[in-house]
């Protein structure tokens, strides 16, 4: 495995955590607004069948009963899947900023080697990271920079 590229820990999971944690809150926001607004058309229109139902039977407190039971059971069920939707709108988001976030961790890499002199370095992005155009443009321009210097220092020489 080439040395340059940094294996992922769970300590560099979250690279920007600001960043990271502002998207999955974005986003679970923004789900949360819909889902409320689901629920909200959901709630009224249940709310109408059931006054409509209780209103035609001659039992009302059995159907009642039947009704409630039903629709608690069906709140379990909802709650179930706004957590785990959740829980998947944070994890989606973490791996996608992460595809957009590490890249450019690598290129601070590369700048600070180039900085140092170190003209050697190349960026090495993971396969569905974004940005890897904008890596093979740095690492081109690396070696036009390290010919260049190289050309400068053997005219110095001569």
């Amino acid at each position: 495995m080439d040395d340059r590229v940094v294996k992922r820990q769970l300590s560099n999971f979250l690279l920007q955590p600001l960043l990271q944690t502002k998207i999955g809150l974005y986003c679970i926001g923004l789900s949360l607004v819909f889902g409320a607004c689901v629920v909200s058309i959901l709630y009224v229109n249940l709310s109408q069948l059931y006054s409509f139902i209780i209103a035609l039977t001659d039992a009302p407190e059995e159907v009642e009963t039947i009704i409630l039971n039903y629709l608690s059971s069906l709140q379990n069920w909802i709650y179930l899947s706004i957590g785990t939707y959740i829980g998947t709108v944070v994890a989606v988001s973490i791996w996608y900023t992460h595809r957009l976030v590490g890249p450019m961790v690598a290129f601070k890499r590369h700048f600070e080697a180039l900085d140092a002199g170190d003209f050697s370095h190349r960026t090495v992005l993971r396969k569905g990271d974004a940005f890897h155009e904008a890596a093979n443009t740095l690492n081109q321009a690396t070696v036009s920079l390290e010919n260049r210097v190289r050309e400068a220092a053997s005219r110095e020489v001569s």
